[in-house]
Formats: structure tokens, C-alpha cells, sequence
């Protein structure tokens, strides 16, 4: 029955949205598409993967753009992805609605904000805010300040898969690890060539104000220095890289751990019949993940091992992207477990014109979890409808 009913209403999501391409054409990140008036495949593989391009672009905070092309266009557009997942309830949420915002400040200073008006059909919150100063070390360097993505490969933030890496993830006793969260914090980033660098300091993840904001750095927050190196040219479709940190976690038992790791990956981009590709090894060590839930006693020190590897291929003239992807974790107490996702991507339509810019996006996604899957062993269903939209035109039209 839950099979059925996810086949039915995916098939009704693609329905809709051959009904919207019928009548709306769309595209997407917009604002920055309407300014330079291309398409989304110019920075992306299918939305909201980046290609190497896009990933040049993220990581100079967007200053690698003119600022002046940029200011064209509106830096505010919302977006509304209505999500369904058959492994919790309800099965279908639709309220999800945020307001973006990117662009310059002057010519010095970029700016990102992510912010939820409403979310899982309760009040939002915060998922990225923050600016950037780039008059650094002849342009290269780029000083960001706020709610950051992590030092770490583009796709941590940046992709088309519903599931978030396992690897980054990874759960230690008591402890989870943040190397992919948005956090508050600082980093500086080194852009020059093929080479980019960056490190940060990370603390609290949650909204402006409250517990866990912006301000709570007190002893019970958990805090990392963070960092990744990449070889990875703006030009080419291949990228090297290695990322990781250090950290301190509160524990229960009034203890830190005190733990660290490290990962290599790589990145191809999808180059015509030759599929993309990304993969992830990654080695952490925990000095207390906490305590024993069953007997009450400390746990003891762990090293951790998880790999991530993902193969993917476009189709229909970057239109859609289908991809498998199998992970692998060991928490180094006993636990051991194996993930596989079948995701597929469609951009079911985009436009860039001087009064708008938008975009359609489908997401579906099928989890042969273990800690997730039903009781008959079969997968669980995910899938998402994302609709972004400008909501001015380029200089006023």
C-alpha cells in the first residue's frame, strides 16, 4: 500500500509539474541568472548542483562576479518546495516557504541570506545568513562572518540528492558530527587559480537570538575548527580535495569530547556519456562520545571510518540527472551500517527574462536505509517540488 501510494502521488508531482512547464516557462539561482540573462546550466549541472564553475563562484563568496551586472537585477526571491516522505507523517508537508537574498554591497562586500517563513508547517528558521569581505590579499582572499556553510566539498550544500552525507554525519556514542552543518562562526577562504583554501571557526547552529543563536558560545556549545583544501580549476570538470577539524562536544556526564578528523574526496562533473561522480573516505577519532545508555558507564574512545560513493549521469540536455549512491559507516563501538539512495533530479522548466526568473525543480528519491526502512524491508520514498521565483525585474522593468 505504501508503495502505491508513493507511485501514485509522484506520478501526480510530475503531472504538475508538466502542467506548469505548459504554461510558466521557469529558471534558477535566479537573481544572478536574470542580472547576466543565462541559464542555470551556466554554474550548475542540474539545479541546485554545482559544476565546477559554480563551485569557483560559491567559494569567493560570488565575488568573482561584477558587481555591477549583478546589481541589475533584485537580490531578494523566494522559494516553495512542498516534500513527501513516506517514513514519516504526516507523508506530505507543504508549507516550506523561505525568502532568499544574494548580492553585493558596494564592490567589497557580498551577502547570503536564507531565511524560512515557514517550515515543516511551523515557524522558520534561519539557514544561512552572512557577508563577506573580498578586498583581501589582491582580491583572492574572502573574509565571511555569520551563519556559514562548513569548510567542505560543494555538495554538502550545494546538491540534488534529498538525503544529506553520511560520512560528515557520522553519530559517535553521544556525539554527531557537524563538518557539514550552516553554523555561526567565521572563515577565510584563499581562492587563487586552482588552488582554494579555507578555515573556519564554528559555533552554535541555531537562529539570531535564543538558545543555540548567534550569541550562545557558552560551555555547552559545541565548537570546531574546520578546514578543506582543494585542487579544483574553475575550468576543469575534476576537483581533489580533503577536508576536516577539530572539536570539542559537551556530554551528558558533565565530560568533552574532545575528537578530530579528517577526509579525502573527489568530484567529477558529468562530461556527455562519462557520468559524474563523488566520493568521500573520511577518519575520525572521538576521546569520549559519552555514556552507555544501557549500563550508564562511559563509553570509550573511538575511531570512526565512513566512505560515501555516488555516480551520476545527465540526461535530456542537463535537463534531468539520475544517480546511485552507496555509503558505509563504522562508529568504532560495534556499529556498523550500509545506506543506498536512488535519487533523480528533473528540471521540469526555467526562464530568464528582464521582468522574471524562475525555476521548477522535481526531487525523488528512494532510501534503502536500514535505520529508516519499513517493516518489509523495502524502501522508503522521498520526493520534493521546488519552485523558485524572482520577484523583480532587471532595472525596474
Amino acid at each position: 500500500m505504501k508503495f502505491r501510494r508513493a507511485t501514485i502521488l509522484f506520478a501526480s508531482l510530475l503531472v504538475l509539474a508538466w502542467i506548469v512547464e505548459a504554461v510558466r516557462p521557469t529558471s534558477a539561482m535566479p537573481n544572478f541568472a536574470q542580472a547576466y540573462g543565462v541559464q542555470c546550466q551556466t554554474c550548475h549541472t542540474v539545479v541546485p548542483a554545482l559544476n565546477s564553475y559554480g563551485r569557483y563562484v560559491q567559494r569567493t563568496g560570488y565575488s568573482s562576479l561584477d558587481a555591477k551586472t549583478i546589481e541589475r537585477a533584485d537580490p531578494v526571491w523566494i522559494g516553495e518546495n512542498p516534500t513527501y516522505d513516506s517514513s514519516s507523517g504526516p507523508e506530505v508537508q507543504w508549507g516550506n516557504l523561505a525568502i532568499h537574498a544574494a548580492g553585493f554591497i558596494g564592490n567589497d562586500w557580498t551577502f547570503h541570506l536564507h531565511q524560512w517563513v515557514i517550515q515543516d508547517g511551523g515557524a522558520g528558521t534561519t539557514d544561512t545568513l552572512w557577508v563577506t569581505y573580498n578586498n583581501i590579499l589582491h582580491r583572492d582572499g574572502h573574509w565571511f562572518l555569520g551563519k556559514i556553510e562548513a569548510p567542505a566539498p560543494s555538495p554538502f550544500s550545494q546538491f540534488f540528492d534529498l538525503a544529506a552525507f553520511a560520512p560528515p554525519e557520522i553519530t559517535v556514542g553521544e556525539h554527531t558530527w557537524p563538518f557539514d552543518q550552516n553554523r555561526w562562526g567565521s572563515k577565510i577562504a584563499y581562492v587563487k587559480n586552482w588552488f582554494t583554501a579555507d578555515v573556519s571557526y564554528l559555533g552554535p547552529n541555531g537562529d539570531i537570538t535564543g538558545s543555540g543563536g548567534a550569541g550562545d558560545w557558552s560551555s555547552t556549545t559545541e565548537k570546531t575548527f574546520q578546514y578543506h583544501l582543494v585542487d579544483g580549476p574553475a575550468d576543469k570538470p575534476v576537483e581533489f580535495g580533503i577536508y576536516g577539524g577539530v572539536g570539542t562536544f559537551p556530554t551528558s556526564d558533565g565530560q568533552v569530547d574532545k575528537y578530530n578528523g579528517a577526509a579525502g574526496y573527489v568530484e567529477a562533473d558529468p562530461q556527455g556519456w562519462v557520468p559524474g561522480g563523488f566520493a568521500i573516505y573520511q577518519h575520525g577519532y572521538d576521546s569520549h562520545p559519552g555514556v552507555d545508555p544501557a549500563t550508564g558507564l562511559p563509553l570509550s574512545s573511538a575511531t570512526s571510518t565512513a566512505f560515501t560513493a555516488e555516480v551520476y549521469e545527465e540526461l535530456f540536455k542537463q535537463h534531468v540527472i539520475v544517480a546511485y549512491r552507496n555509503e558505509y559507516t563504522n562508529d568504532g563501538l560495534g556499529n556498523l551500517f550500509h545506506y543506498n539512495y536512488i535519487n533523480a533530479a528533473w528540471m521540469a522548466s526555467q526562464h530568464v527574462g528582464d521582468r522574471n526568473a524562475n525555476g521548477l525543480i522535481v526531487n525523488l528519491e528512494a532510501s534503502m536505509n536500514p535505520l529508516f526502512n519499513l517493516p518489509s524491508g523495502g524502501p522508503t520514498w522521498q520526493g520534493q517540488i521546488w519552485y523558485v521565483t524572482t520577484i523583480g525585474g532587471v532595472n525596474g522593468k
